[in-house]
């Protein structure tokens, strides 16, 4: 069974906000007898004069980070807030570790990525004032922020660091909890193998020490890897599992979110009825803990099953609460998606103008992120460029001052050797200048190129956008007006039904016309959904097309995506023309520092005299243009194999 794009993308959302409820792992939910002693404190100190609060800052911020759970506390924020003026990050103290610790994780809880980011790289200044404890926590809250903000790599890279601390003071009984959080990350990427072996991993160390909160967690990440793939019957069964011990034990945040995965599941299932149950329990229960993060989820996932029960008022009444309720988080990414839904929930409602509008919400939202994100390695390329300048600068007035110290002291003898190297510097700088020279050609050739090539894909999407949009709103009306003309005659006449096929046949080919400029699958699912539905739409009796793929949901950049699509396009049409095949095989795979797609049918080969036809010119070029490497393995009877690398 394949899942919808919309039903992957949203199961690694719900990843996302699991991943906050999961970072404590000695408390389950905030209880009253802590927020009671978090006032406790706050009163304490506020109450005590400056001498007072300088001599018990130390054990208060103590206090405090042991006292910090999952949650909101307005408590710790204004704690907080008393404390920040006796603070100065400049010194090498403690105190000031301890504030920036517990600072970091209450920005994290307030969703302020970048802030919390900030502070723990402060608080990591002064990381030979810490606890192993404190430290594990620190790297914690760094982790969860990168893992929010899409950066896998750096998240588990703070997660290992926490791992290595873990595992060198085995007495903390950390290493559930981090192995949890390390395949909750995996999962991000869509490496279900190694999701699958560190959630076995917290398995095991839970249940090893006895901790029934890590070995929750666990069940619930299991859960999710077998819903990745496919088999729905033992994710089910571990997901109730997982809601059991969350009922009995009250967390009722926890069983929120679990709710929300069942419906997930159901969905995938397509089990409309059943899905909207999960969510609207889920729904219920995130609204009565005023759980911001679950319930703006909530409210896009119990639309959409309105909408796909029929009940669309409905829909757009929860739409809307999600998407309010989203822009109060921040959270763009979320945000855009959100848009993005609400473009496809108008469109199957045929209200292509409304549709429309959030559709460029969506884009304009989205090239704003794409755009700060290539903003940032341009300023970091700045720096860089401006810092190695300076470094040639100095080195240049260095070696001028000698040469000129050189000349004084010994001007008659040195005379002939200063003309020589003099000569051989100037040599040397003209042809460091022609080889500069040619490569900044070759670049401006090739930035023309690129610019050529984008320009020209975004012309097919304005061009397939009009055609879908106006021609094709236009054609739809014009049906639906003949179809009422046809009611109203008593007998239709042939020409009338003449006319009416015609229209039918038209309305096709431009939505064909539209789709092959610019498929609608690439440009909103990524290349490996658009992949999938270019082989659903082949005729079964033509030819047994297979593929396999492990990019997951992961984007690439969109010139390559709609280049490796085309070069995809062009090979199955050269597959289907020429070589009498009965199957296909397509593979798309990503390494770490390239990308692999093969190509392999079983049919009649290819001669060496056409090894040059247009089909596959086409397709050399386009892999010179994302600079990659082209090979063909192919001989009469033997079938084909085309092998593209392309640098990621």
């Amino acid at each position: 069974m394949k899942f919808t794009s919309r039903l992957k993308r949203n199961v690694l959302t719900i990843l996302g906000f699991l991943l906050l409820a999961q970072l404590s792992s000695s408390q389950l939910s905030q209880s009253d007898s802590t927020r009671t002693e978090l006032s406790s404190l706050l009163d304490s100190f506020i109450t005590q004069d400056d001498e007072e609060k300088a001599d018990d800052l130390l054990q208060t911020l103590e206090k405090a980070w042991k006292l910090q759970q999952i949650g909101v506390k307005a408590e710790m924020q204004a704690l907080l807030d008393s404390i920040e003026p006796l603070i100065n990050t400049k010194n090498l103290e403690r105190k000031d570790f301890l504030f920036l610790l517990v600072k970091s994780r209450n920005e994290l809880f307030h969703h302020q990525y970048a802030l919390a980011l900030e502070d723990g790289a402060k608080a990591l200044e002064f990381e030979k004032l810490s606890k192993p404890d404190e430290l594990i926590y620190l790297h914690s809250t760094i982790a969860t922020c990168h893992y929010y903000t899409s950066s896998y790599e750096k998240a588990l890279q703070s997660h290992f660091k926490a791992m290595e601390i873990c595992e060198a003071n085995q007495e903390l009984d950390c290493l559930p909890g981090i192995y949890n959080n390390i395949s909750v990350v995996y999962m991000g990427t869509g490496d279900w193998e190694k999701a699958q072996e560190y959630t076995s991993k917290a398995l095991d160390q839970a249940a090893a020490i006895n901790n029934a909160f890590e070995r929750s967690r666990a069940i619930g990440n299991m859960a999710i890897i077998y819903a990745e793939q496919g088999d729905f019957d033992k994710s089910e069964e571990w997901f109730l599992k997982d809601l059991a011990i969350y009922l009995e034990t009250g967390d009722s945040i926890s069983a929120a979110k679990n709710y929300n995965n069942l419906g997930r599941l159901k969905e995938m299932q397509q089990n409309y009825d059943r899905a909207l149950y999960y969510y609207q329990k889920g729904l219920d229960l995130a609204i009565s803990q005023n759980d911001i993060q679950s319930m703006a989820l909530g409210y896009q996932n119990v639309g959409w099953l309105e909408h796909k029960t029929g009940n669309n008022a409905k829909a757009l009444e929860y739409f809307d609460l999600g998407v309010a309720m989203t822009q109060k988080l921040g959270n763009r990414d979320k945000l855009r998606d959100a848009y993005f839904n609400l473009s496809e929930f108008y469109d199957t409602i045929d209200k292509p103008r409304k549709a429309l509008e959030y559709y460029i919400k969506y884009h304009d939202l989205n090239e704003s992120i794409v755009g700060e994100e290539r903003l940032k390695a341009i300023s970091e390329l700045e720096v860089k460029y401006e810092t190695q300048q300076k470094e040639n600068e100095l080195l240049k007035l260095s070696k001028q001052k000698q040469e000129g110290e050189i000349v004084i002291a010994k001007q008659n003898r040195r005379m002939r050797q200063l003309y020589f190297g003099l000569g051989a510097i100037a040599l040397i700088g003209i042809l460091g200048f022609v080889l500069f020279r040619q490569r900044l050609q070759n670049k401006k050739q090739h930035e023309l190129i690129l610019a050529i090539s984008e320009t020209q894909t975004e012309e097919r999407k304005r061009i397939a956008q009009d055609l879908h949009d106006s021609i094709g709103g236009s054609l739809a009306l014009t049906k639906s007006k003949f179809e009422m003309a046809k009611q109203k005659m008593n007998e239709p006449s042939p020409e009338m039904e003449s006319a009416l096929s015609t229209l039918e046949q038209t309305t096709n080919q431009v939505r064909q016309i539209s789709h092959n400029l610019m498929p609608g699958e690439l440009v909103r699912f990524g290349l490996v959904a658009a992949i999938n539905t270019l082989l659903e739409n082949l005729n079964e009796g033509e030819i047994n097309a297979q593929f396999l793929s492990n990019q997951g949901e992961e984007r690439l950049e969109p010139l390559k995506e709609i280049q490796l699509y085309r070069i995809v396009q062009e090979a199955l049409q050269n597959v289907l023309k020429h070589a009498s095949a009965k199957n296909l095989f397509i593979q798309l795979n990503k390494h770490k520092e390239h990308l692999v797609l093969m190509i392999e049918d079983d049919g009649k080969g290819i001669m060496y005299s056409t090894t040059e036809g247009i089909g596959l010119k086409n397709i050399k070029q386009r892999v010179q243009l994302l600079k990659g490497i082209f090979s063909i393995d192919s001989a009469p009877d033997r079938g084909t194999i085309l092998n593209i690398q392309i640098p990621v």
